[in-house]
C-alpha cells in the first residue's frame, strides 16, 4: 500500500506546450498524485510557494525564463531547495544532460517520454524525497 503522505503530494508541472503539460498532468492524476500546471518559469515560482509542491516536472525550453533558470531560483531558496527537480526536454546532448545536473536538477526525462518512465521517475524521487525528510526529522 502507498504510503498515506505519498498520495496527497502534488506535483508542479511546467511546461510552455499546453498538450504536454496536459499529457503530464493526466499521468500524474493516473498515479493518484495532485498535478499543479505552469506554463512558465515566472508562473511557476509564483505558484510555488501557495501549492508547496513535493515535485517538479520541467521543461527545458520556455521562453523567457529557461528550465535551468527556474531551477537554479528553486535551488538557492531555503524553501525549495530540497524539493526534486525532474526536467522534461527532447535535448538529448551529454551537455545538455549534464546542464540539468549542475542546475540542480534530480533527473532527467527525454521527450517523447514514455508514461510508465515517467511515473517510475516520479514514485523514485517521491520516495526518496520523503525518507529524506523523515531522516531530517528524526535528528
Amino acid at each position: 500500500m502507498e504510503d498515506t503522505s505519498l498520495q496527497k503530494s502534488r506535483i508542479l508541472v511546467v511546461d510552455d506546450a499546453e498538450g504536454q503539460r496536459f499529457l503530464l498532468r493526466n499521468i500524474i492524476m493516473d498515479m493518484g498524485y495532485q498535478p499543479v500546471l505552469a506554463e512558465s518559469g515566472a508562473q511557476a515560482l509564483k505558484v510555488f510557494p501557495r501549492c508547496n509542491p513535493q515535485l517538479v516536472l520541467l521543461d527545458v525550453s520556455m521562453p523567457e525564463m529557461d528550465g535551468f533558470e527556474v531551477c537554479r531560483k528553486l535551488k538557492e531558496n531555503p524553501e525549495s531547495r530540497d524539493v526534486p527537480v525532474i526536467f522534461i526536454s527532447a535535448f538529448e546532448g551529454v551537455g545538455d544532460i549534464a546542464k540539468v545536473f549542475e542546475a540542480g536538477g534530480e533527473d532527467y526525462v527525454m521527450k517523447p517520454f514514455i508514461p510508465e518512465v515517467v511515473k517510475a521517475r516520479v514514485g523514485i524521487h517521491l520516495k526518496f524525497a520523503e525518507v529524506m525528510r523523515k531522516l531530517s526529522e528524526t535528528k
